[in-house]
């Protein structure tokens, strides 16, 4: 059988660059959360033969966006150049955290990150505003110190994330559930209390490098979910543009 080499967490995030800059396509794919066990059973009874590559753990996010949401507005826009900035981290801690700032990028049908990994561990619950983003740009030198020049924290977004691939290393496939969400935007300090109200889904998406895109087209057309948009973000700012979540039979 063949040996699938073991990835990093940076390498499982990433695409096929490994550092996050990579060309990708990333094929999403939603459903209510109930439906996990019929679709986690359909993804590892097929042929492609998939496997873990991480065990499963939280991911936490602070998204960044400018005081007219731009990044939210040039999603809905469907504009061909957009960019969103995070600061990620995992684990469900939010008092002592270590992390990384990321830059997703999409243009057109691709997507790429640049991602600055941050050594310093920070505060995040409780953290006023603009610190927050001062303190980022300090630790993460010039360059990010430019891109977040007039970004303010927006949406802080948690979920619980599985990581799946293919035998043959070209697929990544993820499964998102217990997402909650915080709107920030009216917020002094960050805080994880009072989330927004939204639906229980279970996200997936199928990542793969540009050239691998036909071996992604042909998995989730053996699936009983419709490929459609789905940004985590959008549906923290404005509920109801959020994706339409597909019934399964459970």
């Amino acid at each position: 059988m063949m040996q699938m080499k073991a990835l990093s967490p940076v390498e499982t995030e990433a695409g096929s660059g490994g550092d996050g800059g990579g060309l990708r396509h990333e094929l999403k794919l939603v459903s209510q959360e109930m439906a996990y066990p019929r679709v986690y059973r359909l993804l590892m009874n097929d042929s492609i033969g998939l496997r873990t590559l991480h065990p499963e753990r939280r991911v936490q996010s602070v998204y960044l966006d400018t005081p007219e949401c731009r990044a939210f507005q040039d999603n809905l826009s469907g504009i061909s150049h957009r960019e969103k900035v995070r600061f990620r981290w995992y684990g469900s801690e939010v008092d002592r955290v270590a992390g990384r700032l990321e830059c997703k990028i999409r243009e057109n049908k691709y997507g790429w990150k640049q991602v600055k990994k941050l050594t310093i561990e920070r505060e995040i619950r409780g953290v006023d505003r603009v610190s927050f983003v001062r303190k980022l740009g300090e630790d993460a030198g010039l360059d990010w110190q430019i891109r977040l020049q007039g970004l303010q924290p927006a949406q802080w977004i948690a979920y619980d994330r599985q990581y799946l691939g293919s035998a043959d290393g070209k697929l990544r496939i993820t499964l998102d559930r217990g997402l909650r969400v915080w709107d920030q935007r009216m917020r002094f300090a960050l805080d994880n209390r009072f989330p927004t109200p939204v639906p229980r889904m279970l996200i997936m998406e199928v990542k793969c490098a540009a050239i691998h895109y036909e071996a992604a087209q042909r998995l989730v057309n053996r699936l009983p979910m419709m490929v459609g948009k789905c940004s985590k973000y959008v549906l923290a700012s404005e509920p109801a543009e959020g994706p339409e979540v597909q019934l399964l039979y459970t």
